[in-house]
């Protein structure tokens, strides 16, 4: 349960003109979705070098939870024609979703070096206010289907029942990209349009591979978003799925129910770093973090071809 920390900043009344409009701020008081990354280095290492991760990243349908701190955890240092890296960017083509938490630039880096992506960060230097999914004349952002996850909050008294606000605030944590690094048909949450750069703490990339087309056994190969189309025309149906990106600890997304199944990454890399007191969980065993039953926001994902997109 968290409770509201809404106060009105300087940055509120110059919005708003004379008006005043309380703000939902993302520092909270209470406890995060889940501790902070504590597992080692070596654990995640582990962990995406394991036979579990292999099992994983060749089947559908999971959300692989990160929580803050996991940047400086995560591996940097494998070879991007190995095997291991080509699981990373199977588990998400095979229409999974990494979900990362109080991501930082250390995540940046990551998504950028195993996706081929140049996701830019900028300086927090405004306020943000929910993206809406209408073409606004001028606004570099990428018009988006915000996911049903992502919905505004419920809010009965004091008791929060997930979901996130229509504005945020700024925090000395939150990390912002600037919308024009993203790649197409990127979802994005929120912006500060019309500022130069715009900025967003929080998108959702779609990632899309389809079969080696030259090579029969071949190594899956990325493909656009935008040119899944072409490629289904050739006989190529793209396979896709989802990165999520959020710029500071929403502690509120554990009460969002999800479709596909949530693991803990922290979790399953602390079971490599246990050594014999417990030994690693096959996939039918994993942990799920348990969302609130009463706030069930659902979204459906179909990525079967070129057209990925939220239901």
């Amino acid at each position: 349960m968290e409770v509201c920390d809404c106060h009105i900043t300087p940055q509120d009344t110059e919005l708003a003109g004379a008006d005043v409009i309380k703000t939902w701020h993302v520092q909270a008081t209470s406890s995060p979705i889940a501790p902070p990354a504590s597992a080692l280095a070596i654990d995640y290492l582990s962990f995406f070098t394991s036979d579990l991760f292999a099992e994983m990243s060749d089947s559908c349908c999971k959300t692989l939870y990160f929580p803050p701190g996991a940047g400086e955890r995560l591996p940097m240092d494998l070879d991007l024609n190995g095997e291991y890296a080509q699981r990373i960017r199977n588990f998400v083509g095979n229409r999974n979703t990494l979900l990362f938490n109080g991501g930082d630039a250390k995540i940046l880096a990551f998504i950028n070096k195993y996706f081929a992506y140049k996701i830019k960060q900028v300086p927090v230097v405004s306020g943000y206010k929910r993206r809406e999914s209408l073409m606004v004349l001028g606004d570099p952002s990428t018009p988006s289907s915000i996911p049903e996850a992502y919905a505004l909050e419920r809010r009965v008294g004091a008791s929060y029942y997930g979901g996130l606000p229509n504005k945020l605030a700024p925090t000395k944590d939150m990390v912002a990209v600037d919308t024009l690094s993203l790649p197409g048909a990127s979802i994005i949450i929120y912006n500060n349009w019309p500022r130069v750069p715009t900025g967003t703490p929080a998108f959702i990339v779609r990632y899309c591979q389809i079969e080696d087309p030259y090579e029969e056994g071949g190594k899956p190969m990325k493909v656009e978003v935008l040119d899944c189309p072409e490629a289904a025309l050739r006989g190529y149906d793209c396979s896709c799925g989802f990165i999520n990106f959020v710029g500071w600890d929403w502690q509120g997304s554990h009460n969002n129910v999800w479709e596909s199944s949530v693991e803990n990454a922290d979790k399953l890399a602390q079971t490599f770093g246990l050594g014999d007191k417990l030994k690693a969980k096959g996939p039918q065993q994993l942990s799920h973090l348990a969302p609130m039953v009463m706030t069930q926001t659902n979204f459906r994902q179909d990525c079967r071809g070129g057209d990925c997109h939220f239901d």
